[in-house]
């Protein structure tokens, strides 16, 4: 099961969203076909990842199927900035532009883990011009692709960010599933 294709993303997304679940709910909550969420819901049941129960399935290991995303994805940058700028002033680029991931989203979720690099997903091509012509400096700038879903992404503090459940995915796919930790256990234990 490629746990990366669009409408397998949106399955999985649900059932790691809501823990307790039935398949019809999750099919009209993420607009997938019910014969698809049937498939997958039963192939993670297949896994051990999810429990049939008494009129409803639960979530019994979230750290199984994060696992499955590293496996079809890679988080690496597309563009990469040096830039002679304070971390805030990119941000305020940033801002409107749009959505912090990885570290940068994580620290918007849980204040343990520090890093000082920026990580983004940004399609406007000027901003990606604006912090190529920037001055070069010590400020380091990540940029990705948006890949999954575009829906994966809620406001905090007036800055976009990548929500829970997506930080944890793309820490996972960018072989950092370590600073997700904490996150993790706030949200699935």
């Amino acid at each position: 099961m490629k746990a990366t294709s669009r409408e397998t993303y949106k399955i999985i997304r649900g059932v790691l969203k809501l823990k307790k679940f039935k398949q019809y709910q999750i099919s009209k909550e993420e607009n997938v076909t019910f014969s698809l969420v049937n498939r997958v819901v039963n192939w993670l049941v297949s896994q051990k990842y999810v429990a049939k129960r008494t009129g409803h399935y639960e979530l019994l290991s979230a750290s199984a199927i994060l696992g499955l995303f590293p496996l079809y994805r890679k988080m690496k940058p597309y563009e990469t900035f040096y830039v002679a700028l304070p971390a805030k002033q990119v941000l305020e680029i940033v801002k409107g532009n749009g959505a912090l991931c990885l570290t940068s989203a994580l620290s918007y979720y849980d204040d343990y883990y520090r890093d000082p690099a920026i990580h983004a997903y940004i399609k406007d091509e000027k901003v990606l011009k604006e912090l190529k012509d920037l001055q070069k400096g010590y400020t380091h700038i990540e940029v990705y692709r948006e890949d999954l879903n575009s829906d994966d992404f809620t406001t905090i503090k007036g800055q976009r960010v990548t929500s829970k459940i997506r930080t944890v995915i793309d820490l996972f796919c960018a072989n950092k599933a370590y600073a997700a930790e904490r996150l993790i256990r706030k949200v699935w234990i």
